[in-house]
């Protein structure tokens, strides 16, 4: 289901740039920065990378009231999700890669909420998904880019929150999975 979102969030995301841009290709690519060599993962310039960073539980709604008000056997575990746009734009397209991550701070600024109407991709299991821009001091950034292996790029995170699995839900996934997996799950 991670993957449906983000890759919803991915086509909506290109099909909004090109509108405003006026230009044909995808700009925004779900992908690492760098791959696990510490190599650039994606040999493309000038694009947008739309990485996910972390997978959270998010405990605070089920303390306070419930998931809508039910605290009933199949309450979700609720995830956030947090994203990284980052710019892989360089030399003379450097303002454009600045440009674009301004686009998109002002973006999700407008639009911090979607529902199935305005991304129709989401997963059945999810109402909406809200963006909720996540600051980060210098510590954090040099951790955050250190960690990842990259130089510091021109960047916004965002956290997209409370995502809901249900326990009784059948596990849908696109991509092809390791054959065999989908019987260890069920032992866990």
């Amino acid at each position: 289901m991670i993957f449906q979102i983000l890759n919803a969030i991915e086509k909506e995301l290109n099909s909004q740039v090109k509108y405003a841009f006026g230009i044909s290709e995808d700009v925004i690519i779900l992908s690492n920065i760098v791959d696990q060599n510490g190599n650039k993962a994606l040999q493309q310039d000038n694009i947008i990378n739309f990485t996910l960073l972390r997978i959270e539980e998010d405990k605070t709604l089920n303390k306070v009231g419930g998931w809508q008000g039910n605290f009933g056997r199949n309450t979700p575990t609720l995830i956030n999700l947090y994203i990284l746009f980052s710019a892989s734009h360089s030399g003379k397209q450097y303002p454009d890669g600045v440009n674009l991550i301004s686009w998109i701070l002002h973006y999700f600024i407008t639009n911090n909420k979607f529902t199935h109407a305005e991304i129709p991709n989401l997963p059945d299991q999810v109402d909406s998904v809200s963006f909720e821009l996540q600051n980060m001091d210098i510590r954090d950034l040099s951790n955050l880019w250190g960690s990842m292996g990259s130089k510091l790029l021109p960047h916004v995170c965002y956290k997209i929150g409370m995502i809901p699995f249900y326990k009784d839900s059948s596990m849908n996934v696109e991509g092809e999975l390791i054959k065999g997996i989908g019987k260890n799950l069920d032992n866990l």
